[in-house]
């Protein structure tokens, strides 16, 4: 009986090892992120007013990318208030940027290689407000705003990336939020 218990427990242990790597590495954007992020958006000099499309850029080759891309759009198809702004979305491959054109916010979803997130910094217009819950993508350059809502709510601005889009925000916000 004793054997039984522990051959049990010893499957559960390595299925369960086996299986947490997968959950971790999908990048999750939640409702209140995209809630978080809407609330920076607002604060941009310039914010958008009325109804405003932003795109979703996901890789369509990464099953996590695409499943966060199809989780945001799914909050964002409903409408999000940002502001005077009312934002909807439209899903964006990084195989194809004909999507960005009149984007002036796009959510970088998590799964984006540096490389992909530097050919959307290409791709996009002036004036772009690039968003992810993957902060490395703030720290490469790559991305305006990294938001983060676990364990608790931090924004990070990456100064340089928003001076090259020509992005900038009410001097009340960058009080409140972390600069890189």
């Amino acid at each position: 009986m004793q054997i039984r218990f522990i051959t049990s427990a010893l499957v559960a242990v390595l299925v369960m090892g086996l299986w947490a790597p997968s959950t971790a590495a999908v990048a999750e954007t939640s409702a209140k992120d995209l809630k978080v992020a809407a609330r920076a958006v607002a604060f941009m000099n310039g914010a958008p007013t009325g109804a405003a499309t932003a795109a979703v850029v996901y890789d369509p080759a990464n099953a996590a990318s695409k499943a966060e891309a199809d989780a945001i759009h799914a909050v964002l198809s409903k409408g999000l208030k940002a502001g005077k702004a009312k934002l909807t979305s439209q899903l964006v491959s990084v195989a194809d940027f004909s999507g960005l054109a009149g984007s002036k916010i796009a959510f970088l979803t998590g799964g984006l290689t540096p490389a992909q997130q530097a050919d959307f910094v290409s791709n996009a217009s002036a004036g772009t407000l690039s968003i992810s819950t993957d902060i490395s993508c703030v720290d490469a350059g790559n991305c305006i705003v990294g938001v983060a809502t676990k364990p608790k709510v931090a924004i990070y601005v990456g100064k340089s990336a928003a001076a090259a889009a020509g992005v900038s925000f009410k001097s009340a916000f960058l009080m409140m939020v972390k600069e890189r």
